[in-house]
């Protein structure tokens, strides 16, 4: 069902190699979460089959509301199901970094999949490589 609000926030997915980078900005809603599964849905086809991992820049205060959580608890699931093994996360400009930090580790936690945080983008690229690596 086509929703009446408009996403928020902005969002960028594309690939390096077997990393799916997403890039997230601002307040996102509910409906951000329904564009990602609609644009993501082709790289899952190139991605599905071996390991692959998930680069994602958080950019200001990118907290969801508590209705979009489940939607984004069934995302990772999904991926998780598609050879997802590992996320790696770098957070900034934002005023709330452990607040950012807090709410998607629970996310994380709940659907049982490995993460870490980073500052150097270059560090969470070497660290997914060896999570891919290692199959």
């Amino acid at each position: 069902m086509k929703s009446i609000f408009d996403a928020h926030g902005q969002l960028e997915i594309f690939l390096e190699g077997r990393i799916l980078i997403v890039r997230g900005t601002d307040s996102p809603n509910i409906e951000m979460v329904d564009e990602f599964n609609l644009r993501v849905e082709e790289f899952y086809q190139l991605l599905e089959g071996a390991p692959w991992g998930s680069l994602t820049y958080l950019f200001g205060d990118v907290l969801f509301p508590p209705d979009a959580v489940t939607m984004i608890e069934s995302n990772f699931r999904r991926m998780i199901s598609l050879g997802l093994c590992g996320i790696a996360v770098v957070i900034s400009d934002t005023q709330y970094p452990m607040l950012v930090r807090d709410f998607w580790v629970s996310i994380y936690e709940k659907v049982g999949i490995s993460y870490q945080f980073f500052e150097d983008p270059e560090d969470a690229k070497s660290w997914l490589l060896s999570k891919i690596n290692a199959g």
